[in-house]
């Protein structure tokens, strides 16, 4: 039974009889196309209908974002906000801010952008197969949006390849830190100076931390929070 359960948790769909478009193929036989399973032409012209209607979202947004602005965060998405005045939430002073943004950390993402030049030299003239790794990761979560220019998109798609650009700070942070074999003088030069950057990304995210999760904080350290115009 536990069995029974667990096989159905990982291939639920092909399972069910009763599942969205599950008995479509069935339904709608094909003189081209019969030989395929028809489960797995269902699970197609699922995940077309899917695609169909994601491209036709072109609804105006004030949040939303291009993907030329996505890798330095020019346009995040606020989530959440009000503005409670004293007594309310927990306000203390005249007027308070709580919110929610879709905002990366400004030192990693920053950073990351900074990286990716780099990544690009050792990859195309240094022929460094991890720099070409991390790039290629970062190209097919990142440069598929490109193609949807017309459909509302948002910052907060960039989850899509986070981890590459996590990867592509850490591979400068791994240059920072030098080879091995270098001196032990220069092997602490680097240390130190990769260790100052992952430290300012911790002090980073404990002060942005209060608009991550919807602290309730005074109006003027909300803007101070807010470092370009478009954050808004």
């Amino acid at each position: 039974m536990i069995q029974t359960i667990s096989l159905q948790a990982r291939t639920g769909w092909f399972l069910s009889d009763n599942a969205y478009d599950r008995r479509w193929a069935a339904e709608n036989p094909s003189a081209h196309f019969g030989w395929i399973p028809d489960s797995v032409r269902g699970l197609w012209f699922y995940h077309t209908q899917m695609y169909d209607s994601a491209i036709s979202i072109v609804t105006r947004h004030s949040f939303e974002s291009n993907p030329w602005s996505w890798i330095v965060m020019g346009r995040p998405t606020l989530l959440f906000f009000e503005s409670p005045t004293s007594g309310q939430k927990g306000c203390t002073v005249a007027q308070c801010s709580q919110a929610i943004i879709a905002l990366g950390n400004p030192v990693i993402w920053w950073g990351a952008t900074l990286a990716i030049g780099i990544l690009l030299f050792q990859w195309a003239l240094r022929r460094d197969w991890r720099a070409g790794a991390v790039l290629a990761g970062l190209a097919a979560g990142y440069l598929p949006w490109f193609l949807y220019q017309q459909r509302t998109i948002f910052n907060f798609y960039t989850v899509a390849f986070t981890p590459w650009v996590v990867l592509a700070l850490t591979y400068v942070l791994g240059m920072m830190l030098g080879p091995a074999r270098q001196s032990e003088q220069l092997r602490k030069r680097g240390a130190l100076a990769a260790g100052m950057v992952v430290v300012l990304a911790v002090i980073t995210f404990w002060y942005f931390l209060p608009v991550y999760n919807a602290q309730v904080i005074p109006q003027p350290s909300w803007s101070d929070r807010v470092w370009l115009p478009s954050w808004t």
